[in-house]
């Protein structure tokens, strides 16, 4: 890393960690982070591509590809550690019962994608973060609904990173819960962003409902949005549990 991108990734981490402690959530960029301008593009080339995605039975909305990738990290007095963790399969999420094994990327074993899991994980503030547990990174490519409803995925933290889309809408929102509310009923947004490609967010899970607009077709052409979607989860947080 090169001293520039370094201290564009300390100065963009501060930021996201006064926001975060703040309001409950951030707005950031892939170059904030340090992240160079051919990073998204690249990535996405890399992984969002027929050799990885693919709609599994049973997966809701129903015209969704995905792949998945399950990192152990763990925080030391010398920095970071990761390795892949034994399985990725989800369990009893998302109202599909049973287990759901999707395809793999193994990100740890290229350079690149290492060092996207490493800062993503850094925008957990310091003194936030647990000693260790598991890091689960969802690939979605999505052509109409991008989530089914406003939910949780009962992790501590969810960072979304949007990095292509065609087409107008999933407007990111946040809705802080109402207890009373029924399920079509809900207090104003606390946010409601449309994220660009190189746009990320990380949120609390516990302190909000969370989903997308669905995407709005171009005049020409086909509406198509590519995001990972990451959970940090709670040290105790079993894994079969999973991220939705």
């Amino acid at each position: 890393m090169s001293d520039e991108s370094g201290r564009a990734s300390a100065a963009g981490l501060a930021i996201v960690w006064d926001d975060l402690n703040r309001d409950g959530y951030a707005l950031t960029t892939d170059q904030a982070l340090g992240l160079p301008p051919e990073f998204t593009p690249n990535f996405r080339k890399a992984y969002f591509n027929e050799r990885y995605l693919r709609h599994d039975e049973g997966d809701w909305p129903s015209d969704r590809e995905r792949a998945r990738d399950v990192i152990r990290y763990e925080w030391a007095d010398d920095g970071l550690r990761v390795e892949e963790y034994e399985t990725i399969v989800i369990t009893d999420r998302s109202g599909i019962k049973g287990p759901r094994l999707h395809s793999r990327i193994e990100m740890l074993a290229e350079r690149a994608a290492r060092d996207l899991v490493e800062r993503l994980l850094s925008l957990v503030p310091p003194d936030r973060r647990q000693p260790a547990g598991t890091f689960g990174v969802n690939f979605f490519r999505t052509y109409s609904d991008v989530v089914t409803k406003p939910h949780r995925d009962e992790e501590e933290f969810i960072i979304v990173y949007v990095l292509h889309r065609d087409g107008d809408g999933a407007e990111t929102y946040l809705y802080q819960d109402d207890p009373g509310a029924g399920e079509q009923e809900y207090l104003s947004p606390v946010l409601k962003h449309q994220l660009d490609p190189g746009d990320l967010i990380i949120f609390e899970d516990k302190a909000f409902l969370h989903g997308a607009t669905p995407l709005v077709t171009p005049a020409a052409g086909r509406a198509m949005r590519d995001a990972l979607v990451c959970t940090v989860d709670h040290r105790t947080t079993y894994l079969d549990r999973g991220q939705a």
